[in-house]
């Protein structure tokens, strides 16, 4: 199992004199698959891009493995960062280059030569149900090949700790089925620890161990996955059933902006 525990303590983060995250505290433990959810405009990918250090916070730290990341030079988080596997929302595939070399991308950063880099993009793409497709261009790719494209690119270097953004938008729903089996899969194989931030309900039953969901720039409720129909809480339970009437400040929320 991955040793990789990813904390989050007091982080704030303001744009413009609007409160974004306010003194958001988590705890991923190692080999956890944690899923965090909220409204669109919560502050959920603001939240990752402060724990992937692409956003420097207002305040208050992100530790992985007891390491301030924040604290780090450029030169130290780079060489962090190969410990890190990323799924982004859309597959975010180089169209100028091939599929082995997407797939192998970090690996070929990081100086590795090429036949080697290919042979570990082919045993990757396999796990994935994708063999050759190597020498394909991404425009040649359905929406869904797509995105295993970009999970068999998140895991080829064999991170201790991937990020999912948002991993089903826009699959339909017998897709979504495949790439929440896939990534299941591939979490119990590689022991990884996982962080995902997500809409997608069946996703979050499917394939969360942990919980929690962001809301007016706080978490507001974290739960064990296999508990979610055990909590009444009013605006969680408004949210993972989907409802528009309830105590959710819906209006409030979404003159936020997608954040």
């Amino acid at each position: 199992m991955s040793d990789a525990q990813i904390q989050v303590c007091h982080l704030n983060k303001q744009f413009d004199g609007k409160v974004i995250l306010n003194d958001v505290n988590l705890k991923v433990m190692p080999g956890e698959s944690h899923i965090v959810i909220g409204l669109s405009g919560s502050g959920k990918s603001v939240l990752l891009k402060c724990i992937l250090g692409l956003l420097q916070a207002d305040s208050g730290q992100v530790l992985v493995d007891g390491e301030d990341w924040n604290c780090l030079n450029q030169t130290e988080q780079l060489k962090r960062m190969r410990c890190i596997g990323m799924v982004f929302q859309g597959a975010a595939l180089f169209d100028s280059l091939p599929v082995w070399e997407n797939v192998s991308f970090v690996l070929r950063q990081q100086g590795m030569q090429k036949k080697e880099a290919r042979e570990r993009a082919e045993e990757v793409l396999e796990k994935v149900g994708l063999s050759n497709i190597c020498d394909k261009m991404p425009a040649e790719l359905s929406g869904g090949m797509a995105k295993r494209v970009g999970l068999a690119r998140a895991i080829c270097h064999r991170p201790k700790i991937i990020f999912y953004d948002e991993p089903l938008s826009g699959l339909d729903p017998v897709m979504s089925d495949v790439i929440t089996h896939l990534m299941r899969q591939l979490h119990e194989e590689m022991q990884v620890t996982s962080l995902t931030i997500a809409h997608n309900m069946k996703l979050v039953r499917d394939f969360g161990d942990q919980v929690s969901m962001l809301y007016q720039g706080r978490i507001h409720l974290q739960t064990p996955a296999s508990e979610l129909d055990l909590q009444d809480d009013p605006i969680f339970r408004q949210f993972i059933e989907g409802r528009a009437n309830g105590p959710l400040d819906i209006n409030n929320q979404h003159r936020q902006g997608s954040l």
